[in-house]
């Protein structure tokens, strides 16, 4: 059996520096975190073990206490230090809207319910709106004609799919042909790295092990890639999860994770697979 593990696999930048600034804020003293740090359980099981104190409201949290920001960067107000681990390119996005937003009608590329976007969304002013699918595209026009604007400023969440964002990019010129549109496609280079090597491996392996939790947005699209090519796709999220799979000597199996998926993770998966099937 041949086994292939994607080299863009596993913690980002953005991701990898919210989980070694966590560790070391819980070092100092108690901590708290609004919602899960990161969208992985066994890394937020890992720094709660450590310390942290995940809340899901700001009203759980104390006055005078310490808070983290999720990597995802959704606004606070409260008596309470801050401390801002938000990723990198997402504070950028949120920098650029700020520049936008009094003139430019903001759209912004998304799932609607994920954390980044809302958080993009609270710097926005009114005049802006989320597009997930194609059916959101002339809802969108139509709160722009409200707005009575005249441009229009279109971004992205940093780990939505890169061929869906292009997709909806054609739709949204054609809606909008008639106005000043600028388009900044603010998928993070990771995470495209990461769809274009799963679509790769999920065309020449017979089974595809997609790595991370399920409630990560960005795991989601590996996995959706993924089935779209091969017929044998697996979502993994422990180690239990990879001895229910029945592999055939001539497999040759490809290994991918999702950026809040920890490299410890991704050793332990291969190694029960060289140990056990190879």
């Amino acid at each position: 059996m041949e086994i292939i593990v994607g080299s863009n696999s596993g913690f980002c930048l953005g991701v990898n520096y919210t989980y070694n600034r966590a560790k070391e804020e819980i070092e100092k003293e108690k901590v708290y975190c609004l919602g899960e740090i990161i969208h992985n359980k066994q890394v937020v099981d890992e720094l709660e073990n450590m310390g942290m104190i995940t809340v899901l409201s700001i009203n759980d949290i104390p006055k005078n206490s310490r808070v983290i920001f999720r990597a995802h960067g959704e606004a606070l107000q409260n008596n309470i230090e801050i401390i801002d681990l938000t990723c990198g390119k997402v504070k950028i996005i949120h920098n650029k809207v700020l520049k936008e937003k009094d003139d430019s009608f903001i759209i912004i590329i998304g799932k609607k319910s994920h954390p980044e976007i809302i958080g993009t969304k609270g710097f926005c002013t009114e005049n802006c709106y989320v597009i997930e699918n194609i059916s959101d595209v002339e809802k969108s026009y139509k709160k722009f004609i409200e707005s009575k604007l005249n441009k229009v400023y279109v971004i992205s969440q940093t780990t939505f799919s890169s061929s869906l964002f292009d997709e909806l990019v054609s739709s949204i010129k054609k809606t909008f042909k008639n106005n000043e549109i600028k388009i900044d496609k603010t998928i993070c280079k990771a995470t495209e790295k990461r769809q274009e090597e799963t679509l790769k491996l999920s065309k020449k392996c017979t089974k595809i092990l997609v790595i991370g939790s399920k409630n990560s947005s960005n795991t989601k699209e590996l996995y959706n890639i993924a089935k779209n090519n091969c017929n044998s796709v697996y979502f993994i999220e422990n180690e239990e999860d990879v001895l229910m799979i029945q592999f055939e000597k001539d497999d040759i199996v490809g290994v991918v994770a999702g950026a809040s998926a920890p490299k410890s993770l991704i050793d332990r998966i291969t190694f029960i697979l060289e140990e056990k099937y190879k």
